[in-house]
């Protein structure tokens, strides 16, 4: 997915993006891909001074230069052979295609048989337990952690592998015949309108906002400028500031607990209603404006609280429209039913309850989406690509970090995001051809010596928060990293 922008809340109030001009990275280099532990992960060499090798450029790329002096982490370029590599990529990408069909929309299914079963799980859980077993969590007010983290998981899984991999096309070809949409999980009609968004996925998000500013911005400009999901630059103001280490840590934690309603929610509103400003203004047509005036700043709910205390309301009210659904249904109509099955004490529980799925569920996503494109190993772009170019695959490879991988209750707990790498290469396929993906991309990387992270997800964790404090920084590929 996503590596989705991480914007701790003080740093974002007062944010600007700053375009990063960073002279000099670690000379810690990606040499190789090794396997230890049963998993794979990027072969770092031992921290050395500012050594650079002059090197012809091997590789045509947007901003590159002929000459160019790489530094130990560029020496892999070297000799790189992008056309080849790039070939047999391309030949992976086709016979994954090839092979879509029913048996991954049957797979399809079977995982989001799994998230409903979390969800109607720990739905059940929550108010049979408050009638069975009366007093078992009083001790806490109520709250069931049980069935919280039940309704996370769903909450999750819908989102990161049913919304995401649906929205990106990946069961188009076997949900549609003639050009006609014939199946549920198609990307034309998926959760697009109340009703199907919320019968088909549910969340702070509006999912059409989330396909302009994840499935366009992001996704094809990964780790550029107009990425809108750049965590170091998204996070300059926190990285450049003057608080202690210590409480630049306790933001990226508080950040966690609230990022999907307090950042994402209303960043992608942004990106959506200024492309409509966009496409607008280039038909000739007037009065479409982008109530989300922020300019370069990212939109969060302190921005459009801050807007509509100075008579702003537009903003405001389009965010109270995106959450009314999501918002309406877990903490009102759940406590309402709660009420009528127990009285105030059960609605309370049922209140608390759907809280704490909330947080655990913000918690849960942080972990395994913001951690995807960011680490001292991670490549970002001072130049722009085209989509689908061999320059694109080679970004989605060295610009993202794939966590353990295989079986499909690893996966699924993992939110699919641990295919990242994969992904980023090939958007518009099925879960069941990321499995099939991982070990031959991973092949032929090694085989062409390109830099391949895949490590625990709690490592990638640190180092997504030692970025965001400023203890770490990114690869520049135009400074020869």
């Amino acid at each position: 997915m996503a590596a989705m922008s991480a914007t701790a809340p003080a740093a974002l109030a007062g944010a600007r993006v700053l375009k990063s001009q960073l002279s000099h990275r670690r000379s810690v280099s990606v040499l190789s891909v090794r396997r230890s532990g049963g998993a794979a992960r990027a072969t770092l060499a031992p921290k050395r001074g500012a050594a650079q090798v002059r090197a012809a450029i091997a590789i045509d790329m947007p901003g590159s230069e002929t000459g160019m002096t790489y530094n130990e982490t560029g020496k892999w370029r070297e000799n790189f052979d992008l056309k080849a590599w790039a070939k047999e990529v391309r030949e992976v990408e086709k016979e994954l295609k090839s092979e879509i069909g029913e048996g991954d929309v049957d797979h399809l299914n079977k995982i989001l048989t799994w998230a409903n079963a979390f969800y109607y799980g720990g739905l059940a859980v929550l108010f049979a337990t408050p009638l069975l077993l009366p007093n078992v969590f009083a001790a806490i007010g109520g709250v069931n952690p049980v069935a919280a983290f039940m309704m996370s998981t769903a909450i999750c899984a819908r989102w990161t592998m049913v919304g995401h991999h649906v929205c990106h096309g990946g069961y188009n070809t076997a949900q549609s015949e003639g050009g006609q949409v014939t199946g549920r999980f198609h990307r034309r009609t998926f959760a697009k309108g109340l009703q199907r968004r919320i019968s088909d996925w549910m969340d702070w998000m509006m999912p059409e906002a989330w396909d302009v500013e994840h499935n366009h911005l992001h996704h094809y400009q990964l780790g550029e400028k107009a990425d809108p999901d750049l965590v170091e630059r998204n996070m300059a103001p926190l990285r450049q500031g003057n608080l202690p280490m210590l409480a630049r840590y306790g933001q990226v934690v508080g950040l966690a607990l609230i990022w999907k309603w307090f950042y994402y929610a209303p960043n992608t509103m942004k990106e959506m209603y200024g492309r409509r400003a966009r496409e607008a203004k280039k038909k000739g047509l007037t009065g479409e404006e982008n109530p989300f005036q922020t300019g370069e700043l990212p939109s969060t709910i302190v921005t459009v609280v801050g807007g509509a205390l100075k008579g702003q309301f537009g903003a405001l009210t389009e965010m109270a429209k995106c959450f009314a659904p999501y918002a309406l249904f877990s903490f009102a109509a759940l406590p309402a039913i709660g009420y009528a099955i127990g009285g105030a004490k059960m609605a309370t529980a049922v209140l608390l309850t759907s809280i704490l799925a909330d947080v655990v569920t913000n918690v849960h996503s942080f972990i395994i989406i913001a951690t995807n494109h960011v680490g001292d190993d991670i490549y970002r772009f001072e130049s722009e690509t085209k989509p689908r170019s061999d320059d694109f695959y080679l970004r989605a490879v060295i610009g993202s970090a794939n966590f353990r991988t295989g079986g499909d209750l690893n996966d699924f707990f993992h939110g699919w995001l641990n295919y990242q790498i994969e992904h980023h290469m090939f958007p518009d396929i099925s879960m069941k051809s990321y499995q099939k993906a991982q070990p031959k991309i991973q092949a032929i990387c090694e085989k062409h010596g390109v830099p391949y992270v895949q490590e625990s997800v709690w490592k990638r964790l640190v180092q997504l928060a030692d970025v965001m404090v400023g203890k770490r920084s990114m690869l520049v590929w135009e400074n020869g990293d």
